[in-house]
């Protein structure tokens, strides 16, 4: 197995259209982070992306230029955001053209992908590096995540969001979660980890509506964990199915105090994760893809935003109607699942019981097109997600069947 990574700052300049707000400063620098895997077979990327999502047209554009840039098919890259909530909203121009509703840089955007890009062909072309082992760990983390959605009697009552000023909201029950944080590594001869991709499931933000650019508590972990190990490990964090997952029960109440604080106890987990690596056989690189037919909701929605997003899907709905989940496996028993768009964290749960002895790691936000994709169940209950979702009741079904394509191997 052989590997190549790289990192981008893309920290956009004073003045720079963000995804809620313009930028006045920076009170963390943002990043594009890749890994591309070689078996001498298969080659596949996985891209992480400091961005709220990249939506529409945009998503298309830039997983085809990544997988020019880097020799491979389209549907071999895995390009995901992790959703913080002062960056970026990546579009393309013709979809703010055709609608214009998307808050978004678009000189911003192009500038990004074009050295993106570039960084991939080179890195791509220069010398690869060789890993001899597959490590994982998996660690029960707690005071990082809660379910946000308040349920009684079969209704939710309210929503405990990011920033929970209120202390019986935050006061309630942790509720539905997935508390475990995943780590896969690749190391040398010796097991010495050479990368760590880290995977778990919360809204990866603690302050927001700043005007300050910030890649949030995945940031402030991400530079625990390089500080502390500091051995030449290259990290990336994904942000696993958390739409209806938030750290708003651990509110401080003072978004800085949140930030360090729980970037910091995030950064602990990752630092814990290296440390208790354990082998797994290590190879070869397989994939799996199970597409189906997106149930659209074209009655009228509540928020101009999805009202606007709806009419330029509907223009080309053949492009739109089929959504795909991905499976990238690195291993036997070892796998990596690509959700588009903002999955609950209940298809992750199911995820993992449909091959309960096997590490699944899921990445959340890639092809952000669909927004919220919740569970029948809440379309019944109401609250936040199912009123942010293009989806009829029927996707729990529909997503519920890909999982199960993807995890059909009894050796999984």
């Amino acid at each position: 197995m052989k590997f190549t990574t790289f990192q981008i700052d893309v920290t956009p300049s004073v003045g720079a259209f963000m995804a809620y707000s313009v930028c006045q400063g920076v009170d963390s620098p943002i990043f594009i982070r890749g890994i591309l895997l070689d078996d001498g077979i298969n080659r596949a990327a996985l891209v992480a992306c400091d961005f709220l999502y990249i939506w529409g047209q945009a998503w298309l554009d830039w997983r085809r230029r990544i997988a020019a840039a880097a020799q491979i098919e389209e549907e071999r890259v895995l390009l995901h955001c992790l959703h913080q909530h002062d960056s970026m909203r990546i579009t393309a121009t013709s979809d703010i053209e055709a609608v214009g509703f998307l808050t978004s840089d678009l000189g911003y955007a192009e500038q990004t992908i074009a050295r993106l890009e570039t960084t991939v062909r080179e890195t791509a072309a220069a010398e690869w590096s060789v890993a001899a082992k597959l490590m994982v760990a998996e660690q029960r983390m707690s005071g990082l995540a809660a379910n946000r959605r308040i349920i009684e009697n079969g209704r939710s009552v309210a929503t405990r969001f990011s920033m929970c000023d209120d202390p019986r909201l935050r006061a309630r029950p942790v509720g539905k979660i997935d508390p475990l944080l995943r780590t896969i590594a690749l190391a040398d001869n010796n097991g010495k980890p050479l990368v760590a991709l880290h995977f778990y499931a919360t809204h990866p933000m603690t302050a927001y509506h700043r005007s300050l650019v910030s890649a949030d508590m995945p940031g402030v972990a991400l530079a625990y964990a390089e500080s502390t190990l500091g051995d030449g490990i290259f990290h990336m964090y994904l942000t696993g199915c958390s739409g209806d997952v938030t750290l708003g029960k651990y509110f401080l109440g003072d978004k800085e105090k949140s930030l360090r604080m729980m970037g910091c106890r995030m950064g602990g987990g990752l630092v814990s994760n290296i440390q208790h690596l354990e082998e797994r056989p290590l190879g070869p690189i397989s994939f799996a893809r199970a597409e189906f037919l997106f149930p659209f909701d074209w009655t009228e929605k509540e928020t101009s935003l999805l009202e606007e997003a709806k009419r330029l899907l509907a223009k080309e709905q053949e492009k739109w109607e089929n959504i795909s989940l991905y499976r990238l496996s690195l291993g036997e028993g070892v796998h990596i699942l690509s959700f588009p768009s903002e999955a609950v964290v209940e298809y992750q749960i199911y995820a993992q019981s449909l091959a309960p002895e096997a590490l699944v790691a899921c990445a959340s936000h890639g092809n952000s097109t669909y927004f919220y994709l919740p569970t029948a169940a809440m379309f019944e209950e109401g609250g936040y997600e199912p009123t942010a979702s293009l989806a009829t009741p029927q996707i729990e079904e529909r997503l519920n069947k890909a999982l199960e394509e993807l995890l059909h191997d009894p050796q999984n």
